[in-house]
Order: structure tokens, then sequence, then C-alpha cells
């Protein structure tokens, strides 16, 4: 009798040894992979300017739940398989920001269903447009073609066009300020008022630029009384084209208190090194939500 209990014991033992491994150790699953490449972004030129742009990450929703925000190109484990409905909304870097990442509010979101394949990867080329203008207003749209909403405000440096194509960006011009050691502060205002949105709305500057030193963003906001003004970033020198969007929000809510009217945009620079130095600027929007 003892033995048959002691026989009894072991395999109790066993069986419960062997459940608990696999509780431990549980079968694992095999995931599906979705390779998401750089996102494109497709304008209608009059209305919205040309399609430059800098999506650097992409937030992707699987079947309705968010996974994760990952830097483009990526691949993506996806713990799923069969057909599924992907959501990639666009993401920028705010204020140029290596570490702020954002779903840009002014992009439209990709949306694909796909037949995923455990163990398999599906590729994905997303592409993007702006939302309708039901939605969003471009405020300025300045491309440098025809115009330059820019003037000078009693300062040394000027913004100009250039048609020279080794130094336009894109179309067949772009503006340029020039500095030389006795031409060394700079600082241009947007000619055309923008009504002030109001606090609660979303707006951002959209820049091309290349700069052969730092520059500065302001805003000035035109009140019932005395302008006020709030210096929103210091962008920093590039020796190549580069593209940054600027969130406008926290100005906006400064200029709150002060009953404003309207507001405009500055770009202003001190050449400090006293070098010949020039920067120059392509593109530049200011969008709001309505």
């Amino acid at each position: 009798m003892l033995n048959k209990t002691r026989e009894i014991l072991i395999i109790l033992f066993a069986v419960g040894l062997f459940a608990g491994c696999e509780i431990i150790n549980p079968e694992e699953i095999t995931p599906s992979y979705v390779y998401i490449d750089d996102f494109t972004l497709t304008t209608n030129l009059e209305t919205q300017g040309y399609a430059s742009s800098k999506i650097t990450d992409g937030w992707i929703y699987i079947n309705g739940t968010f996974i994760g925000a990952y830097e483009l190109p990526a691949t993506v484990p996806v713990l799923t398989e069969g057909e599924t409905d992907i959501i990639i909304y666009p993401g920028i870097k705010e204020n140029g920001i290596s570490g702020v990442s954002m779903i840009y509010p002014f992009y439209n979101a990709y949306t694909i269903t796909r037949t995923l394949t455990a163990g398999a990867t599906d590729t994905l080329h997303p592409s993007c447009t702006y939302k309708p203008s039901a939605g969003i207003q471009f405020d300025m749209l300045e491309r440098f073609e025809s115009s330059n909403a820019f003037g000078g405000v009693e300062t040394e440096v000027g913004l100009n066009t250039t048609t020279d194509p080794s130094l336009v960006f894109e179309g067949n011009r772009s503006a340029i300020a020039n500095f030389y050691p006795d031409l060394d502060t700079f600082r241009v205002a947007s000619s055309e008022p923008i009504a002030f949105p109001g606090a609660d709305k979303q707006m951002f500057l959209e820049l091309d630029y290349l700069a052969g030193m730092d520059f500065n963003v302001w805003l000035k906001c035109n009140t019932t009384d005395q302008p006020v003004y709030d210096e929103v970033l210091t962008i920093t020198e590039k020796d190549y084209w580069n593209k940054i969007y600027v969130n406008l929000n926290p100005s906006l809510q400064f200029f709150a208190q002060y009953s404003p009217i309207s507001i405009q945009l500055e770009f202003r620079a001190v050449n400090y090194d006293n070098d010949t130095s020039s920067i120059m600027f392509d593109n530049v929007k200011i969008i709001q939500t309505k």
C-alpha cells in the first residue's frame, strides 16, 4: 500500500511539474511582420504649396489598437494574422527636436487592410495628404515664385529672392538674406497680418531653410494697445536644406491675455561672427485648425 501511494505521488508530481513548465514556458506565437517605408506627401500646388515634408515617424494602430510609434523606415512585428486593418499616422519632430515626436495634426492618416501571414513580411509604402479644407486652413503660403511676403523692419539685411539654380530649393525662386562684415543685423516681418485664431486652435509654421548661422522665429501680436512679441524658437544653422515644423500654440496661449487682434511672423538673426554668410528660406506655411 505504501509503495502504491508513493507511485501515485510521483505521478502527481510529474504531472504538476509538466503543467508548471507549460505555464512558465508557454507556446510562443510567431508574429507577422510589416515593413513600413518612408511616407510620401501629395499636395495641391496652388492651394497647399509644394509637397516638401519631413515625416520621420509612423504612429501605428493594428485592428484599432495602438502598438507604438516607430522611426521610419521600420520593420514592425504584429501579433496577428489574416485580414488586418492598419492605420499609420504621420509623425514629425516638434520644433525639430529629435526626442519629441508627435502626430502631425494637419496630415491625413494612411489606412489599409492587408492579409498578414505569420512569419512573413508585408511591405507598405504609406502616403498622405493634407486634411480637407473643412478642417484646416492655410494662413500663409509663400513659395517666393512671384512674390515676397516679408519686408525689412529697419535693419541692415533684407530678404530678397534668387533664381540661381544652384541655390534654389524648389521651383524657380527661393528667398535669401546675405550677411557681410558690415551688414550683420537681420529682421523681417510678414506684410499681411493673420487674424488671431484663438488660443484653443492648433497652429504650426512649416519652413524649409538653409542657414549659415542660427536665426530666430518670432511672433508679433497686434492688440488694442501696444504690440506684444514672443520669441518662438531658435533654429540652429544647417549647411543643407532642412524642413522644420514649429508649434505656435504656446505663443497663441501667451497672447490670449492681451486682447489680441492679429499676428505676424518674424525672422531675426545677428551675424555675431562678422563673417560673410547667408540664410535661405522656401515653402513658408502657417496652418491652423478651423
